[in-house]
């Protein structure tokens, strides 16, 4: 286990960019502390009417309302596209892996629901790394599925059992595994105490045989609020505008980040800190009625005859005086990380900030709506699209790079 405690400056050098009159702060800032890079931006890199756009017209678009069982989609859970144009999804209702050619014409179906090789119970994440190779990871059988473009299996790894509750981040270079613990053993075990409470949760590292190699570190987990219930017991909710630590495997190293500021950093493998990314002054503010739409969002997700009781619940707790700083967190095929703005389930986020490999801000792209990118490659994006009945399809959607990110 590994403690990082804050590093004692060392040196500064500052990069000064997009400068304009003097006396200006410059847009980007680089220093390093102790061995770790520093990277502040002040304002994007992209300037007016210049930047990246996602067309308005996908490409492709696979899914059906009623047809062919290999164009039902049901629960997503990931999404790919091989070096030549295969397709691969997840889909987490016939816990299948289904494969597509480039024309979008189903090739191979694998997995399905069952415990024995290449099935599945749990099916929660899915990847793809260069060569062609495709993971699928079960969170109920802690296991990591490796299939080739054809959908055959090439490889079955079973994790070990500590610790609890994890889910997949993603694959590193040299055949280790990233995955992340949804809530910590403290939350699960101790839970007795009534109130707002935020458990650290591990970011932890499986080697290609199963063992766990290490543990990058612990980070602040999802926030919840525990009620104590007639007969005693701990029931756990979630807060309004709760915060919680993403990560996402980006190059060389895992990038985590906790959404109480716009701060995010890189780590090795090894769990030493690499990069902190920053852009300071991020807008947090909630505004008069952001609390109240919340309440009502989670109010009507849920039956009629528990809204009343949901709606007390969440008036309960404690009002947050701030909004989480972002949301999903992506690295593209390229080397860009995109930070998707914060929303509340089921909501997608339509704004992700866009930042290059070195860390310095881009700018900002707008997704279509009811839209979820899963796979952002050169010039284009991939994920699933929800209709105005809530069927699912995956969409291919351009993607145009107006400014050249330098």
């Amino acid at each position: 286990m590994k403690g990082h405690s804050a590093p004692t400056l060392l040196v500064v050098v500052v990069t000064l960019a997009g400068c304009g009159d003097v006396g200006e702060a410059p847009a980007f800032e680089v220093r390093d502390s102790a061995g770790v890079r520093i990277v502040e931006s002040h304002r994007p890199a992209w300037g007016a009417g210049s930047g990246w756009h996602v067309g308005s017209e996908p490409a492709f678009r696979l899914g059906v309302l009623e047809g062919e069982s290999a164009f039902q989609f049901d629960g997503v859970m990931g999404v790919a596209r091989l070096g030549d144009g295969t397709l691969v999804v997840a889909d987490g209702g016939s816990q299948e892996i289904r494969f597509f050619d480039a024309a979008g014409n189903p090739t191979a179906i694998a997995g399905g629901a069952g415990e024995g090789p290449g099935e599945f119970t749990g099916l929660s994440g899915l990847g793809a790394v260069p060569g062609g190779s495709v993971w699928a990871y079960d969170f109920s059988l802690r296991r990591i599925t490796w299939l080739n473009g054809s959908g055959e299996v090439e490889g079955l790894v079973s994790l070990g059992s500590q610790p609890p509750v994890l889910n997949s981040v993603g694959p590193l270079s040299d055949g280790s595994f990233v995955l992340k613990q949804l809530w910590g053993a403290t939350q699960v075990a101790e839970a007795s105490e009534a109130g707002l409470r935020r458990d650290p949760v591990a970011f932890v590292r499986f080697d290609a045989e199963g063992a766990l190699v290490d543990t990058l570190g612990l980070f602040p987990g999802r926030e919840l609020y525990l009620f104590t219930d007639e007969d005693g017991r701990g029931v756990m909710s979630t807060p309004p505008f709760g915060r919680n630590s993403v990560g996402a495997v980006w190059e060389d190293g895992v990038v985590v980040g906790s959404q109480e500021s716009f701060e995010l950093v890189k780590y090795a493998p090894e769990g030493e800190p690499m990069r902190i990314v920053r852009i300071p002054g991020w807008d947090l503010t909630l505004g008069p009625g952001d609390l109240e739409a919340y309440i009502q969002s989670r109010v009507e997700g849920v039956p009629p005859d528990r809204q009343p009781g949901t709606r007390r619940e969440l008036e309960v707790m404690p009002a947050p005086a701030t909004k989480p700083a972002y949301g999903e967190i992506l690295s593209d095929e390229v080397g860009n990380l995109w930070v998707g703005e914060w929303t509340s389930y089921p909501l997608t986020p339509e704004r992700w900030t866009v930042l290059d490999r070195s860390g310095r801000w881009l700018g900002e792209v707008v997704m279509p709506g009811r839209f979820f990118p899963f796979v952002i490659g050169e010039d284009w994006v991939l994920g699933v699209e929800w209709d105005d009945l809530d069927v699912e399809y995956v969409v291919l959607y351009p993607l145009s790079k107006d400014a050249m990110d330098g």
